[in-house]
């Protein structure tokens, strides 16, 4: 039996949806590490994973990021992945290699995965030998000459136009968008005394051994040369939780006769004013069934939020597991969580996306690309907006047909089988890495 480290930035999403890994290794008598936020070492730990703290780097993960890192107060777009990558990602690139190199000697580890932005994994790779693997829970960062470039959200461009235009942008990102994290990024390797990296700044962030993407092609633009070590497992779904506890409205929602429309700003945006409130306000007098998740935010933020007494039509929970609730939903209304976009796809469920912060906007262009929904190009969309668009999704079937497509091609995946399976073939040494 072999030993894995897992290593995640400390945010909600990052640090679970490896979970079906890690569930799989266990079951097959494999030792998994994690080094994660104190905050997840419950959650964790009830795999059957050893949960390790963060150390030298920073922990986040049990407070608004915004709290932790102030310079992101009121960042969107191009300007927040700007910093978050400087900042937080690359950042903490060194920290992290402080905490993970002791840790991969003294218990032997065999091989690493990590989120493809926990930045100093693969760092620590190079200076310990042992193989390293990534998992995607975002848009994926490989620049082609017909693929737009990461970050200002642009959709596909056919031609030589299209072409010349990726090129630009993709100069421009290197040179002004990424240029502070990639000028960190290499005074890290310096201090390490490893040598310069052959690839941009970006691409550093995915292994070149193994990358395990949590999606499908079908949920991305056109693409003509991926590596052969990226591996398409479908959406990241954990097992079923044994100890979740139905709310007393459960069989409204199973029994629905009324389209029901779920409502998240996913586990990092706590300010409910962003999109959940305004999409109650929009839907209040709708024939549906409104879902609302919370998620860091306590329900009862909601009511202060809210001020009026919530609507009648409206049903709220702090957590509510998204395999169960997703097969009886009609239309989700996300602010583009990567990982509420691709379970919502796995069931077949259209979109409503009103995000601008950390990479939403990149995933709501494909959200609009591939037709499975409507991209509102907001982080605070107006409740009128709102009602005009989830009545359209509703309505129309194409956006649910497009859905349909998308689902059909992540049934044919099990991520946490897939992924066991090729993490063993990464210990066995069979995967080499791509030059």
């Amino acid at each position: 039996m072999s030993t894995f480290l897992f290593a995640s930035t400390p945010v909600p999403a990052h640090t679970t949806n490896p979970i079906p890994f890690a569930q799989r290794l266990v079951e097959r008598g494999h030792t998994v590490l994690w080094y994660a936020g104190r905050a997840f070492h419950d959650r964790l730990a009830a795999t059957g994973a050893f949960p390790l703290p963060l150390d030298a780097a920073e922990d986040f993960g049990d407070v608004e990021i915004e709290r932790h890192f102030p310079q992101f107060a009121g960042l969107t777009g191009i300007k927040a992945i700007k910093t978050a990558f400087a900042d937080v990602f690359v950042g903490q690139a060194l920290p992290r290699v402080a905490d993970l190199r002791p840790i991969v000697e003294q218990y032997d580890v065999d091989a690493i995965l990590a989120d493809a932005l926990m930045y100093g994994v693969g760092l620590t790779s190079e200076l310990t030998g042992v193989p390293w693997a990534t998992f995607g829970d975002g848009p994926l960062p490989y620049f082609e000459p017909d693929t737009p470039p990461f970050g200002p959200a642009l959709s596909p461009m056919r031609g030589p136009v299209g072409r010349l235009r990726n090129r630009a942008v993709g100069w421009i990102g290197r040179k002004v968008i990424f240029a502070e994290a990639q000028r960190r990024y290499d005074a890290a390797r310096a201090e390490l005394g490893l040598p310069e990296a052959r690839r941009p700044v970006l691409e550093e962030a995915v292994s070149p051994y193994l990358h395990l993407h949590g999606a499908v092609p079908s949920f991305d633009y056109p693409r003509k040369q991926l590596p052969s070590h990226l591996h398409w497992v479908g959406a990241l779904r954990p097992d079923a939780p044994t100890d979740w506890e139905r709310p007393a409205w459960w069989s409204e929602v199973v029994l629905a006769t009324r389209p029901v429309v779920l409502v998240s700003q996913g586990s990092i945006r706590p300010d409910l004013t962003e999109l959940v409130e305004p999409t109650i306000r929009a839907l209040a007098d709708a024939g549906v069934l409104v879902v609302v998740t919370t998620g860091q935010a306590d329900p009862v933020d909601l009511a202060r939020a809210y001020v009026d007494p919530l609507p009648p039509n409206v049903r709220v929970a702090k957590f509510v597991p998204y395999d169960q609730l997703l097969p009886h939903v009609d239309c989700f209304v996300t602010n583009g969580g990567y990982t509420g976009v691709t379970l919502a796809l796995h069931h077949g469920v259209p979109l409503v996306q009103a995000g601008t912060t950390e990479e939403k906007s990149e995933i709501g262009a494909r959200i609009a690309w591939t037709g499975v929904g409507v991209r509102l190009g907001t982080t605070r969309p107006s409740a009128s907006a709102l009602r005009h668009v989830v009545d359209l999704v509703l309505s129309e079937d194409r956006y649910a047909a497009a859905a349909r497509r998308v689902q059909a091609e992540m049934a044919e995946h099990d991520a946490g089988r897939e992924g066991a399976d090729l993490l063993e073939r990464l210990v066995a040494r069979t995967l080499v890495p791509q030059q």
